[in-house]
């Protein structure tokens, strides 16, 4: 599977049709972690054909109530919770996210929230976990680029 994962937009939905663009609009979804769930609407009707999956950040409650804060993913064997990451502080570090995963027993977790990109591994306790960041959308120009295949997961950023 390939998939675009996308975090905040914060109004800035051109970045995500541009981002789909540079990928031909071929991806089997796109994921959005927060903080510019209106921009979605943008995307979906620039590419109707890229199914979203989304999950509302801290800047998003006021305009939307009925979005959920985190959901668990399986993408060809990899359990991926994906969530913005403000309920978690990870802009102080990752021990609450790192918990949260191994309570779910995910092995990765897209988050945003910090606008800086990353991808690394963690382990807690003998459970290794992937952290994925694509960075800010809006603001950095910077998203994820994810394939899966038969439980494995490569993980890269894409610049617009």
């Amino acid at each position: 599977m390939k998939i675009l994962v996308f975090s905040d937009s914060h109004g800035r939905a051109k970045n995500i049709v541009e981002a789909l663009k540079i990928h031909g609009g071929v991806c089997d979804f796109a994921v959005f972690l927060g903080d510019g769930l209106k921009d979605i609407d943008y995307a979906r009707e620039k590419f109707p054909s890229v199914p979203f999956v989304s999950v509302r950040g801290n800047c998003d409650t006021f305009f939307c109530d009925s979005e959920r804060d985190e959901c668990v993913l399986d993408l060809d064997g990899v359990r991926v919770l994906i969530t913005h990451g403000h309920k978690y502080n990870v802009k102080y570090g990752y021990g609450t996210i790192l918990y949260r995963a191994r309570e779910l027993e995910v092995d990765a977790v897209f988050f945003g929230h910090t606008h800086i990109p990353l991808d690394t591994q963690e382990y807690v306790g003998e459970k290794r976990i992937h952290l994925f960041n694509p960075g800010s959308v809006g603001m950095g120009a910077s998203y994820g680029i994810i394939n899966t295949s038969g439980g494995v997961l490569v993980s890269s950023h894409g610049k617009i």
